[in-house]
C-alpha cells in the first residue's frame, strides 16, 4: 500500500488519472491548498442538474438505453466541468459500473439527493419515475433558494452599507475633527479622545490592519473546516435574529422536501433520512437529523425523533 500526495483539479480527475497509470484507490483526503482560504469547491449547479434529469428521464422514457442516453447527454453539454465528469461516469457505466455509484464516485462535484435517488431507482427498476420526481424536487429546491437569497439581500445590503459608511467616518471625517479641535484649548471627553486616537491609528496603519483581518480570516477558515467548529458556527448562525429564522425555515424545507423526495422514491426511512441530513446545507441542522436517524434506528418514532432535537418547529411535526 503507497501513500502519496497528488495534485489534482478534484476527486473525478484523481481517481482516472490513478487508474490509467494501474493504481487502486482505497481512499482520498484532501488537502489544505486555496480552498482553504475560502475558495468554493466546485459542483454542479442545480439548475444544470434540473435540466439533466429532465432530459434524462424523457430519453429512458423514450426507450434508449442508459449508455446511448448518457452519449446524447454528454453531445448536448456545454459545461467543461459537467461534461469530463459525465464521460467519467458514461465510461464506468459502460464497463458496468451502476449508475448511482458512478454518480457518487464524483464526490462533492453533486449533491448527496442524486446519487441516493439514482439507487432507489435501480433498487426500484423505475429509474425515469425517480429522476422525473427528482427534476420537480430540484426545481421547487431552486426556486425555494432564490427566495431565500432575495429575502435575505435586505438585511445584507443594509450590512454593507452601514459598514462603509461607518469607515467613511472613522478613516476621512473623525480624523478631521482631532484637527479642528486640536486648535482649540478644549479638554474633549475621554470617550471622544479614545475614538479619534483610533480613527488616527486606522488612518495611518491601513496596510497592517489589513494583513492583520486578511491573516485572521485565514485562520478562521483553517479552524472553520473542522467539523466539529463548522457546527459551532453553524448554531450561532441559527441564533441571529430573523437571519437565522430564515435560515432554520429554509433547512426545514430542504430536510422535507428531499425527505419526500427520496421516499416517493423507495428508499428506506432510515437511508432517506441520514442522505437527507447530508444535503442541508447547515451543519448544526444536520447534526441534529443525525441524532434522530439513531433514535429511529432505536425505535422512536420519525416525529418523537425530530421533536427531541428542538429544531423542527410545531407544524411541521403536526404535518
Amino acid at each position: 500500500m503507497v501513500e502519496q500526495t497528488f495534485a489534482a483539479p478534484d476527486e473525478s480527475a484523481l481517481r482516472t488519472e490513478l487508474e490509467q497509470k494501474g493504481y487502486y484507490l482505497f481512499s482520498v483526503r484532501r488537502g489544505m491548498g486555496l480552498r482553504g482560504l475560502g475558495l468554493r469547491r466546485p459542483h454542479i449547479p442545480t439548475e444544470r442538474l434540473l435540466i439533466f434529469s429532465q432530459e434524462l428521464a424523457a430519453l429512458l422514457k423514450a426507450g434508449l438505453p442508459l449508455v446511448q442516453s448518457l452519449d446524447v447527454m454528454l453531445e448536448r453539454q456545454k459545461d467543461q466541468t459537467f461534461r469530463r465528469s459525465l464521460e467519467t461516469i458514461r465510461e464506468k457505466v459502460r464497463s458496468g459500473v451502476a449508475l448511482s455509484e458512478a454518480f457518487r464516485a464524483e464526490g462533492a462535484l453533486y449533491p448527496p439527493i442524486l446519487s441516493a435517488s439514482l439507487i432507489a431507482g435501480e433498487r426500484s427498476g423505475n429509474l425515469e419515475g425517480v429522476l422525473r420526481r427528482l427534476g420537480q424536487y430540484l426545481r421547487l429546491s431552486y426556486a425555494l433558494r432564490r427566495k431565500a437569497i432575495a429575502a435575505a439581500v435586505y438585511p445584507l445590503l443594509l450590512f454593507a452599507m452601514m459598514g462603509a459608511l461607518l469607515a467613511v467616518m472613522v478613516l476621512f471625517v473623525i480624523p478631521g475633527f482631532k484637527e479642528f479641535y486640536g486648535g482649540m484649548d478644549v479638554e474633549l471627553p475621554l470617550l471622544t479622545r479614545v475614538v479619534m486616537a483610533f480613527a488616527v491609528f486606522l488612518r495611518h496603519n491601513v496596510f497592517w490592519v489589513v494583513l492583520v483581518l486578511v491573516a485572521g480570516w485565514v485562520a478562521f477558515k483553517a479552524w472553520a473546516r473542522r467539523e466539529s467548529s463548522a457546527i459551532v458556527m453553524d448554531r450561532l448562525l441559527l441564533s441571529v435574529p430573523y437571519l437565522g429564522r430564515l435560515m432554520k425555515m429554509y433547512a426545514t424545507s430542504q430536510l422535507t422536501r428531499t425527505l419526500s423526495a427520496l421516499l416517493q422514491g423507495g428508499l428506506p426511512l432510515l437511508n432517506a433520512l441520514e442522505v437527507a441530513g447530508a444535503s442541508i446545507g447547515n451543519r448544526a441542522m444536520a447534526s441534529v437529523v443525525s441524532r434522530a436517524a439513531h433514535q429511529i434506528r432505536e425505535g422512536r418514532s420519525l416525529t418523537m425523533a425530530l421533536e427531541s432535537t428542538g429544531m423542527i418547529d410545531s407544524l411541521t411535526l403536526e404535518m
